[in-house]
């Protein structure tokens, strides 16, 4: 972050062990001592600033991120995640879609669970229709891409089934927003991700994406995953009632 806040560069990628969107502001979590991505937010913040988007993308909710700016309205903290319930009592909040922040923060916290194989094309609506009309709308001047390969198809943590190609087309849209909204400034910090092999490869897509690399460097080794993203649909389109009639910063999306 500080990278890019002292102008050298628009684009950045950290490549940080041990992950850290699970850590809260007053303790560790999840295997979790430091909220990496959190940090930098904050960072950008006291630098001046004015609204910063966190977009968290791990099979899990990015529970720490979204605990440690709660209640302000400079932060909107998007997390896609699966639908995995209770965390248990370490975790004050699951991840549903009825946390939606607090005081001056009310309606900045967007929670997008999404059912297991939801697939390249389930998180393409899912960012289409939930995070790119509530980006927009925000018009962030810094951009927080927070990036986990524990969603892929063949992860041993999460069933969520994106590919390389699904993984391509987030960053594509990441890099598209950040140059509508905050000159072209992208912060990527990583997080889970935990079949090796093909994490690697989907990392790579990612960053391909970002890059806006006319073609693909990288082929997938898996080429096809099959999918039906008519579940994802339906579950993006009951999450998107929901905020649009309960949330007020959302409402004209």
């Amino acid at each position: 972050m500080k990278h890019i806040l002292d102008g050298h560069g628009k684009l950045a990628y950290a490549l940080v062990r041990p992950p850290g969107h699970h850590a809260q502001p007053k303790q560790a979590d999840g295997y979790c001592f430091l909220n990496n991505a959190g940090l930098a937010v904050q960072l950008a913040l006291d630098s001046g600033c004015k609204k910063v988007v966190v977009i968290d993308t791990d099979v899990h909710y990015g529970n720490g991120t979204a605990e440690g700016f709660y209640g302000t309205d400079q932060v909107l903290t998007i997390s896609l995640h699966m639908n995995h319930g209770s965390w248990g009592p370490s975790h004050p909040r699951n991840g549903s879609i009825d946390e939606k922040g607090e005081g001056e923060g009310f309606g900045y916290n967007l929670n997008i669970p999404l059912p297991n194989g939801t697939g390249d094309r389930g998180y393409g609506c899912a960012i289409n229709m939930l995070v790119v009309p509530a980006i927009n709308k925000f018009e962030p001047d810094m951009i927080v891409f927070v990036v986990g390969q524990d969603s892929s198809a063949f992860d041993p943590n999460g069933r969520q089934c994106l590919t390389m190609d699904g993984y391509r087309e987030i960053g594509r849209i990441l890099r598209n927003l950040a140059n509508k909204h905050s000159g072209g400034r992208l912060l990527i910090v990583q997080e889970g991700g935990y079949h090796i092999t093909y994490s690697a490869y989907c990392l790579h897509a990612t960053l391909e994406g970002v890059l806006d690399l006319p073609q693909p460097l990288l082929c997938d080794p898996i080429s096809y995953y099959p999918e039906d993203e008519t579940i994802a649909m339906k579950a993006v389109g009951v999450i998107r009632r929901y905020h649009i009639d309960m949330v007020p910063f959302l409402k004209g999306t």
